[in-house]
């Protein structure tokens, strides 16, 4: 059986869809995570690797997207032949920006919490098939945007865990004004206006 792993701070909702998976026979429960740090506690060991993970975009206050390429780090170190982690986001946020983010970095799949279970269950074929999967609920409009760069998501990344642009600066090393800049370059790709604006996206 295929192993699932859910980071997700609403339990209620990855108990829901992990009960109704294992109940087709097909799936067991590797283990959740509601945080950054408990997900990252869930990889520690590179022997019980989950099959498929399902992540949410927002994990209280912190950017489950930015867990992506820890994700493809630990499978990559594990030492298991082709290891690469089946990424699904499953979230409430259902636009275009999210999801260009979240499949550039890495996921495999994108679907919004209100796709009924057996639209989540072919997600999960699609991606275990090594095809990338994307609701018709959230459209393809995701890909006619500019990607974000390497830094630029990092730095979105920050935005969506409510840092100052002083704290980013700090956080990477960086002066406020390249920060400043690339803000700047996120606000002209995404289409937004303010940090605000990028924070709520």
């Amino acid at each position: 059986m295929t192993s699932i792993a859910f980071i997700d701070d609403h339990p209620s909702v990855s108990s829901a869809i992990g009960a109704w998976l294992c109940s087709t026979g097909r799936f067991t429960i590797a283990g959740t995570a509601k945080n950054l740090a408990e997900a990252r506690a869930l990889f520690a060991n590179p022997e019980k690797l989950p099959g498929i993970i399902i992540l949410d975009v927002s994990l209280g206050k912190e950017d489950g997207l930015s867990l992506i390429p820890e994700l493809l780090k630990i499978y990559k170190k594990s030492g298991i032949d082709n290891a690469k982690p089946a990424i699904l986001v499953c979230s409430v946020h259902e636009n275009a920006f999210n999801v260009k983010r979240a499949m550039d970095l890495g996921a495999q799949g994108y679907v919004p919490k209100s796709a009924e279970l057996e639209e989540i269950l072919a997600a999960i074929d699609t991606i275990l098939a090594g095809i990338t999967y994307i609701s018709p609920k959230t459209g393809k409009q995701y890909q006619s945007l500019p990607a974000l760069s390497g830094r630029e998501n990092e730095i979105a990344a920050l935005v969506k865990q409510a840092l100052t642009t002083g704290q980013i600066a700090e956080r990477l090393g960086l002066s406020i004004r390249t920060v400043e800049n690339h803000l700047a370059h996120i606000y002209d790709k995404t289409g937004v206006s303010s940090r605000e604006e990028l924070f709520n996206l």
